[in-house]
């Protein structure tokens, strides 16, 4: 394991994860680390999805020890939601193109509900599925409309992060191709664009300043909703927090009024994002410190500890995630090959622009 030097500062909000070797020599592991660890997060989460904030909290360390078996008995052991199943063909069809295809990326898709493959049921990205099932790759207003906030497409965000992190110009623009897919909402959309800046920041950065993930994060979710900035600008006051008033305040909303401190995370794009990224910029550098937050946090948990497996792993790379959780995932092999396929054509691609 590489190993990596963390200090974290409130006064100037930097966090600094040092290591001796260029970024430039990082970015394989880093890509794989970001889609790696979506995976294991969502493998983790997998067989509790629902799960009350209490019920994940008495179970402590044990949701780290490894993966359990769905409690319908249907799912093998160290499987994946479908977050990361429409992630990993994404990275295909972003591979094959060369670019951010709205097209690839349907006929990509469609398969899964053409021939009954997805994974799990994500109610947000069925109707939008179903109706470019109906309608076909070249037909317009299948995505589901505005006020329809789900997750179901959050995981496949970071991609952009990875396949833009050189290019912050083209990560919103290529951020609303991919989610437009199936949302049109903005609040959707502008989270999914500041996962992606901050995936960017990740892989083109030693260190990782506080300051800078916040301004990155709101400067490109503003230019899409101008709600979503405020509650990440939020962010940097909770980490000095309590654990119970920073859970409150992230998963909790206005619009809705439920016990979160019971029942967990909704299933609804910009709390899963806030309370990822909190338990991200708590311990930056150390996966099961992350993941286990995000699992604790009930609810959500599959989604939530999949977008904390991406931030940590966008930040460490794949040598820092036990091996055990690594050599234990379900797929393993073809979702490594997916951030390889994406990483060789990004470089074929940015080698092209610079000519």
């Amino acid at each position: 394991m590489r190993r990596v030097q963390r200090k974290f500062r409130y006064g100037n909000e930097r966090t600094a994860v040092k290591s001796s070797t260029t970024l430039k020599d990082q970015l394989p592991s880093r890509f794989r680390g970001t889609i790696q660890g979506a995976a294991i997060g969502s493998a983790l989460g997998f067989p509790y999805s629902g799960s009350s904030r209490t019920f994940m909290r008495a179970l402590g360390s044990e949701v780290l020890q490894g993966y359990v078996r769905h409690r319908n008995g249907y799912y093998p052991v160290g499987q994946h939601g479908a977050g990361v199943q429409m992630l990993s063909l994404a990275a295909d069809a972003i591979s094959h193109a060369g670019a951010v295809d709205p097209e690839q990326i349907v006929n990509h898709w469609i398969p899964l509900w053409r021939e009954n493959r997805i994974i799990e049921r994500l109610p947000d990205i069925d109707v939008a599925m179903s109706r470019w099932l109906r309608r076909g790759t070249e037909a317009r207003g299948c995505a589901c409309g505005p006020g329809e906030n789900g997750s179901g497409s959050l995981v496949s965000s970071i991609l952009i992060g990875l396949w833009d992190h050189d290019s912050p110009e083209a990560l919103v623009d290529d951020c609303e191709r991919l989610i437009g897919v199936t949302h049109e909402d903005t609040e959707v959309r502008a989270v999914c664009a500041a996962l992606a800046s901050i995936i960017g920041h990740n892989l083109t950065h030693h260190d990782v300043v506080l300051g800078d993930v916040i301004d990155g994060a709101t400067t490109a979710a503003a230019r899409i909703d101008t709600s979503v900035p405020r509650r990440i600008q939020e962010i940097p006051m909770l980490l000095a927090a309590s654990e119970a008033e920073a859970f409150e305040k992230l998963a909790g909303s206005e619009e809705e009024i439920s016990d979160v401190e019971h029942s967990g995370v909704g299933n609804r794009a910009l709390p899963i994002f806030l309370v990822a990224l909190h338990s991200w910029l708590r311990s930056p550098s150390d996966p099961l410190e992350v993941m286990g937050s995000c699992l604790h946090s009930g609810g959500a948990v599959e989604m939530t500890a999949a977008v904390g497996g991406a931030l940590v792993g966008s930040c460490v790379g794949e040598e820092c995630f036990p091996s055990r959780l690594i050599e234990g995932l379900l797929e393993r092999d073809e979702i490594t090959s997916s951030a390889d396929r994406l990483y060789q054509r990004q470089v074929q691609e940015r080698r092209r622009r610079n000519a």
